[in-house]
């Protein structure tokens, strides 16, 4: 695989600039959501997450969650 494939979270401002243009604010996404964001399944992001194309998950409590700029900056690549 080559490093251009592998996702790196953006920068602070990018991430502000990113949220403004969907008119959102920076939130926790859990999976259910992840999934409508992304149309990815589960299984499928799985092996992207393991490969390093998208986006890692985050624990909270006994959550997995993403940063919501983190996905919407992926889907921009």
């Amino acid at each position: 695989m080559t490093q251009a494939n592998r996702f790196s979270p953006p920068p602070a401002e990018t991430r502000g600039e990113i949220l403004r243009a969907y008119n959102e604010s920076e939130r926790l996404i859990k999976e259910a959501e992840r999934e409508r964001i992304t149309a990815i399944s589960r299984t499928t992001w799985w092996r992207l997450e393991r490969s390093g194309e998208v986006p890692r998950r985050k624990r909270v409590g006994g959550s997995t969650v993403w940063l919501l700029s983190d996905l919407l900056a992926w889907m921009q690549k």
